[in-house]
């Protein structure tokens, strides 16, 4: 009886171990299109928070193997940290140093995702992500913006950040 009762308590432990070592995914981040239809990503983290690094991967939308897909763009940064920004999607911010591959700029049937690790104080407390296709962005109408899945207008990605927050 007694290690049928260590055995549950090592299990429930090693669960709740496992399960608080993954950061919370925020829906921080936003992409719209600017005046010249170029996608701008908004990165909204929590109060004064700095997150980084982060990355931006891309694939066929229709199970393509992405390794021999000539089109499969992506950036990777450096350590950097970054606040509240607004960016170009293939030109991140120069703090962060960023490693480029690929076609750098939107292509039909694919999924984009950015993704930010980081959080409070320099720990992985959450990570932001934002994930589209260039059929979402094309669906905004003035003033959206794509973010937690679905297209909203910028006071609402506001409330959601608030929300988050």
């Amino acid at each position: 009886m007694r290690r049928a009762g260590a055995s549950v308590v090592g299990a429930v432990a090693g669960v709740l171990l496992l399960g608080g070592c993954s950061p919370a995914e925020l829906p921080l981040a936003a992409v719209t299109l600017d005046a010249a239809g170029e996608p701008v990503v908004i990165v909204r983290p929590c109060g004064d928070d700095r997150i980084g690094p982060a990355r931006l991967d891309s694939g066929p939308m229709r199970g393509e193997d992405p390794a021999r897909d000539p089109g499969t763009s992506w950036w990777q940064t450096s350590d950097a940290r970054i606040g509240s920004t607004t960016f170009r999607l293939f030109s991140p911010p120069g703090s962060f140093e960023a490693e480029k591959s690929g076609v750098q700029k939107m292509l039909p049937d694919r999924w984009y995702s950015v993704h930010i690790f980081g959080g409070r104080g320099g720990f992985d407390d959450y990570n932001v992500s934002v994930s589209f296709s260039p059929d979402d962005l094309a669906r905004l109408k003035p003033g959206q913006v794509w973010a937690d899945g679905r297209a909203m207008s910028r006071d609402e990605f506001g409330d959601l950040v608030g929300d988050q927050c």
